[in-house]
């Protein structure tokens, strides 16, 4: 016979279902939190990709306006004023006087060369699939050497990794970013030397921009509402890149984007 009462063994049973169950419980709800939780983390996962879709869109759209706003620009301040050069050529040669036709003739040849370069930049410069599978490398050089025929400025590009691979949106939105601080140095720096380097390091590009210009004061450019700026900083938001300008007034500009090359909505 047992050393122990049934008492004892009862209660000894008695607890050690009570614990078995307890435990079940635990486990049961342990799970039920877990799934839930996971089921949540799905729901926000979700949430963030749908925002960053919407502003993704939103930041396209808002390329593509002033986009859109750019080849106006371009068609009556640059194309059509070189056109009209060609028309005005055109239409004050004398043929009774062949050395100065000769002259005009010329002159004609030379602004048609250019405005056939100047359209095919712009095509180019324009062409969001373009940039999508030459590289944001390719396309940042085509804007700088646009830059170097104005011969007005010395320029310097370094690209580390020429075959950087990129979601396609984003580089299409990194290479509007380029463009508007490119154009931002050529209205209102009075530069005569920009550089702009690219380059992969520790999962990050790191694109680099620096003038030699007047500079500015960045609050006080806030301030006054600077669009350049603010649209800057809202597409750098919506790509996930950290954006820092360095400016000092007669002491030129520093732009650094760095964007982290992993892709956050895999996992």
């Amino acid at each position: 016979m047992s050393d122990y009462p049934i008492s004892d063994i009862v209660v000894a049973i008695t607890a050690g279902s009570l614990l078995f169950f307890l435990l079940c419980a635990f486990i049961v709800a342990f799970t039920l939190v877990f799934v839930r939780k996971r089921q949540q983390h799905k729901i926000e996962k979700q949430q963030i990709k749908d925002l960053f879709s919407k502003n993704l869109l939103e930041a396209q759209l808002e390329i593509r306006e002033q986009t859109l706003k750019h080849i106006g620009y371009e068609l009556h301040d640059n194309i059509g004023q070189i056109a009209s050069l060609i028309k005005i050529n055109l239409n004050i040669i004398d043929l009774g006087a062949r050395e100065k036709a000769e002259e005009k003739l010329d002159e004609t040849r030379s602004l048609l060369r250019k405005l056939i370069s100047d359209i095919k930049g712009l095509s180019v410069s324009l062409n969001s699939d373009r940039i999508v599978s030459t590289g944001l490398c390719e396309g940042l050089k085509n804007e700088l050497d646009q830059i170097k025929k104005l011969g007005l400025y010395q320029v310097e590009f370094h690209c580390v990794n020429k075959n950087i691979k990129l979601d396609p949106s984003k580089a299409i939105i990194l290479f509007r970013m380029s463009q508007e601080i490119l154009n931002n140095i050529l209205k209102h720096s009075n530069a005569n030397h920009i550089s702009v380097n690219a380059e992969v390091y520790a999962g990050f590009l790191k694109l680099t921009f620096k003038d030699n210009g007047v500079g500015f004061d960045i609050d006080e450019v806030i301030k006054r509402g600077g669009s350049g700026l603010l649209n800057l900083r809202t597409r750098a938001k919506v790509i996930h890149a950290d954006l820092k300008i360095s400016s000092t007034t007669h002491a030129g500009t520093e732009i650094l984007i760095n964007m982290p090359l992993t892709n956050e909505f895999n996992n």
